[in-house]
């Protein structure tokens, strides 16, 4: 009887697991920029954000408080595998998916704000020396 429910068991675990498809895909990330140029200076105040290029779907740089910074992937955390599933506006620190209704706090790791995401976006390291920023994974 014991076999017969372990047996059950395991089998729901692997049916219910999610295809790879509903991952973020890795991509290598390596990126320099230079904040004095024009084209970054909206990140010179906190709370602004810009888009780049580079990751799966593009970047998201995200000025926090002081030289805090953050840097995510653009792909939508919810059915990622969409080619709609992009971040397409951010709003007051607010990401929004433009197919669907998902939103993610900028401020607070990408963490998700309205569903049908579950998880967060994914997140870039970064180091700034000078002007200089650096993006990577």
């Amino acid at each position: 009887m014991k076999s017969i429910l372990y047996i059950i068991i395991i089998s729901l675990l692997i049916a219910s697991c999610t295809s790879k498809e509903n991952y973020i895909a890795e991509v290598y990330v390596n990126i320099l920029i230079d904040l004095s140029l024009p084209e970054y200076s909206d990140l010179q105040v906190s709370g602004n954000s810009i888009f780049i290029e580079g990751g799966v779907e593009g970047i998201i740089i995200y000025h926090g408080v002081g030289d805090d910074y953050k840097a995510y992937d653009r792909n939508c955390s919810y059915e990622p595998s969409l080619t709609c599933s992009v971040i397409d506006s951010v709003n007051a620190g607010i990401a929004y998916c433009g197919c669907c209704t998902s939103a993610f706090l900028l401020g607070q790791d990408g963490a998700v704000a309205n569903s049908p995401a579950l998880l967060p976006l994914k997140e870039y390291y970064w180091t700034l020396s000078g002007g200089q920023m650096r993006i990577f994974n």
